[in-house]
């Protein structure tokens, strides 16, 4: 479980930089879809585009290397992305599959090797204005973090970019005295009677947006029109351990990913998003996403509620006993590298240990191997391999 303050510290401290990455790509169609430019571009459907340095160009990715991605962008030729140009995508590349789509822009319209040259990292300015847009339009509430006061408001962090409160649009229950005190009062009053709010993640939603005047209003009234206590209790009330229910994601943290369901605010952890091991959450849902979530229980401190989307699906270690025994020899990819060792995915949602002792030289995320099974628990979910020969 968690607090409400360990919420506000993570999403102050990560917000920026999770955006960026929450956002860099969506799980999307694949390239062998009728709708994929590619496709039509083999039934000759679509006329070939061309880019110029600063466009910005989606694509579906074709390859990826440790050093280049390789997308159909619609052009003539394949867009390249070079490993300097990759940002914060570059720690994620082993989950960029073929199929993927990416946002990029246009740095060379073509390179001596005909390629059309971009990068994701200077792309980043217009993912966040996508995602602005797409809160917009869809009426769903997120979260900020309150900067400062400024003449008429507040000034936030919202996506690692500047959103502004109008005094207007603040929810009552903030302030210590009646909203109506200050509203002829001095800058000064107004700003010592908003100083505690400094540092605080509000609950907003988007209400302007202008991207040419980078212009950015939200307001804290609309989120919490249908967030009030009267109402959210009323719900809680009737939800029950086990229900399985179906959300709307509003936050992206390295911990796991906040849902709204209907008013009320749970935590999907990140050790409850999948049988497998998750190194992010980003990699499997964007804000906005909908997801579907089984109620495991309700925070007593929060009152937020625990969900999972694993415990929807069959448990990958139930049985495994039956199916795999001390050594026996398997084969897996290398899913992870950690510094004791690998893990290693043997069937989907089971991954064994390889620690470091007990290789054979250096791996990479990747990698197929063979190992034989040192030994195997299911009631803790540890299993152990090893690349040696095994007298």
């Amino acid at each position: 479980m968690y607090s409400s303050a360990d919420a506000q510290r993570h999403t102050a401290n990560h917000l920026r930089k999770l955006v960026i990455v929450d956002n860099i790509y969506m799980r999307a169609k694949q390239v062998n879809k009728p709708n994929s430019s590619m496709a039509t571009l083999v039934t000759g459907n679509l006329p070939l585009r061309k880019y110029s340095v600063g466009d910005i160009a989606e694509g579906y990715v074709i390859s990826v290397t440790d050093n280049e991605i390789l997308l159909d962008i619609g052009a003539k030729s394949e867009g390249v992305i070079a490993r300097e140009e990759f940002g914060d995508l570059k720690s994620n590349l082993p989950n960029i599959k073929a199929g993927d789509m990416l946002i990029a822009q246009v740095i060379q319209s073509e390179s001596d090797q005909g390629y059309t040259v971009l990068s994701l990292k200077r792309a980043e300015r217009e993912r966040k204005w996508r995602d602005i847009e797409h809160l917009y339009n869809a009426n769903i509430t997120s979260e900020a973090r309150v900067l400062e006061y400024n003449k008429g408001g507040l000034l936030a962090d919202f996506m690692g970019m500047r959103g502004f409160i109008p005094l207007s649009h603040l929810d009552r229950v903030h302030f210590t005295e009646d909203l109506t005190k200050y509203a002829h009062g001095s800058e000064a009053e107004i700003k010592e009677s908003l100083r505690s709010l400094a540092g605080k993640v509000l609950k907003i939603r988007v209400i302007e947006f202008d991207k040419e005047k980078n212009r950015l209003v939200l307001s804290e009234k609309k989120a919490l029109e249908h967030y009030s206590e009267e109402a959210r209790q009323k719900r809680l009330e009737q939800v029950k351990e086990g229900d399985i229910a179906e959300g709307v994601v509003t936050g992206v943290m390295p911990f796991g990913v906040f849902v709204d369901l209907n008013g009320i605010e749970g935590l999907v952890h990140i050790s409850e998003m999948a049988w497998e091991k998750v190194s992010n959450p980003s990699f499997y849902y964007t804000v906005g996403s909908p997801i579907k979530v089984k109620v495991m229980g309700v925070d007593d401190t929060s009152k937020k509620l625990a969900l999972s989307v694993k415990r929807l699906t069959e448990n990958p270690w139930e049985g495994v006993d039956k199916r795999l025994k001390a050594g026996q020899k398997v084969k897996g990819i290398v899913s992870k590298i950690v510094p004791f060792g690998a893990f290693i995915s043997v069937e989907k949602g089971l991954d064994g240990l390889l620690h470091i002792s007990q290789t054979n030289g250096p791996l990479k995320v990747g990698d197929e191997v063979e190992a034989t099974i040192l030994s195997i628990d299911s009631e803790s979910q540890k299993l152990s391999l090893s690349l040696k020969e095994i007298a």
